[in-house]
């Protein structure tokens, strides 16, 4: 048995190529002589070497099976081997001796049971007639195949067709028609490579294309069909949030322009687009959503509306009513108090507050009835409470940072507004 260098499998002794992997198989080479005995040889041998050259290179060799008539192509016959003398032909090489290489068997006629399979070229690397210098396995270095036949010249890409397999597992090399046992890659008696049965090639017909099932199939992502734009404190712009088509909720973790600012809910508002309209709805958020008023608006009692930093409420001041057996409650005169303002402070807590009376209050930081000095934020006069036909109403006076008001429920705005929501100011923006 030999045994492969390269993958460590046994191997028949008469196998030129690894059925394994393919290699090609290096015989048991003898300890070479040392330089003193190719000099002068040993006394048993001196009349010999005088009688005709010594064939060192032969003894290289482990000697040749005796020779059969029915004997392949792929066996080496001694009497093919030529002799060689001289130093030269006295250096084995690993392999096959470079003075010892047999000669090219004559073409190879296809057994009756392989006509039927077509037989094609092997790749090679080498310049030479195919199979002088094939190499058995990709990336190898080219060497002699032993017993590789001749084929008639043609395309040289591709791996030999595999052969109908015998009744015995085996399967017939299509070089050379050694039986090669089932499984093996490669052929031990010319190392042609084996390709798998034809069985097992996928169909040449047309390309099939595959189609997905409808619920694995990704849905289209919709295009934004509008955006919320932060604007800083100086006025400038900030992140953008897109919204599209429908719902769009708003709050702290829905966004990378609403996670910094502790003043809004998980939950704060809704956005929903619905063909040419946009209506934010508030989520009962703890500090509301606001709209920056542009027109005048109508108060109800309970409103709560924001001008610079001050948070305000509004109340209806009701004349005071008797009870059922007839008693009135006792309080300050009133000298026609209608409203009162409120600051709000807190959840559930209020600061100061400031009564309505007359057809009209002035808000502002220097001129006006009600009077905010020390927020930077309030304009000199910034908005007005007005009574009017029993309906209260709330304006802006052409202030620099806005009069907003918190919505009650739902409120369609139009792109352009401005929305407040905790600590920042947005602009919507949709087509």
């Amino acid at each position: 048995m030999i045994t492969c260098n390269r993958c460590g499998k046994e191997n028949q002794d008469h196998y030129k190529f690894c059925l394994g992997c393919g290699s090609e198989l290096a015989k048991a080479q003898p300890v070479a002589p040392n330089p003193a005995a190719e000099v002068t040889p040993p006394p048993v041998e001196a009349a010999a070497s005088a009688a005709q050259p010594m064939e060192i290179a032969r003894t290289a060799l482990p000697p040749a099976p005796a020779a059969s008539p029915n004997a392949t192509a792929g066996e080496i016959k001694s009497s093919d081997r030529p002799s060689g003398s001289g130093p030269a032909a006295a250096k084995p090489r690993s392999g096959i001796p470079w003075n010892d290489s047999p000669k090219m068997p004559a073409h190879f006629t296809p057994q009756p049971s392989m006509a039927a399979q077509p037989v094609a070229p092997m790749s090679h690397t080498g310049t030479g007639p195919l199979g002088a210098h094939a190499s058995p396995h990709p990336g190898s270095s080219p060497s002699p195949m032993l017993g590789t036949p001749i084929i008639a010249p043609g395309p040289r890409t591709g791996l030999a067709p595999v052969m109908a397999a015998k009744g015995d597992g085996t399967i017939l090399c299509p070089t050379c028609g050694k039986p090669v046992a089932a499984g093996f890659a490669f052929c031990g008696s010319c190392g042609a490579r084996i390709e798998k049965p034809a069985a097992a090639r996928p169909p040449t017909g047309p390309q099939r294309t595959m189609h997905m099932a409808a619920g694995s199939i990704p849905a289209p992502t919709a295009a934004p069909r509008g955006r919320l734009v932060l604007i800083r404190p100086d006025g400038s712009e900030g992140g953008v949030h897109s919204l599209l088509d429908g719902e769009n909720l708003i709050g702290r973790g829905q966004g990378t322009l609403f996670d910094a600012d502790a003043y809004l809910s998980p939950r704060h508002g809704e956005f929903t687009i619905a063909g040419p309209t946009l209506t934010v709805r508030d989520l009962r958020s703890l500090n509301g959503v606001f709209l920056k008023i542009i027109k005048e608006e109508a108060l109800e009692s309970g409103d709560v509306f924001r001008i610079g930093q001050e948070l305000l409420r509004f109340e209806v001041i009701s004349p005071p009513q008797p009870l059922e057996d007839g008693t009135e409650i006792m309080g300050t005169p009133n000298p026609g108090f209608w409203g009162r303002l409120s600051v709000v402070v807190g959840r559930d807590l209020d600061g100061s507050a400031f009564p309505l009376f007359g057809d009209s209050i002035v808000l502002g930081r220097e001129r006006g009835d009600i009077l905010f000095p020390e927020d930077g934020y309030v304009s000199g006069t910034h908005a007005r409470i007005s009574l009017r036909d029993g309906q209260v109403f709330l304006t802006d006076l052409g202030s620099s940072n806005g009069t907003f008001l918190r919505i009650r429920a739902e409120r369609q705005v139009t792109t352009g507004s401005f929305i407040l929501m905790g600590q920042q100011l947005f602009r919507v923006e949709y087509r």
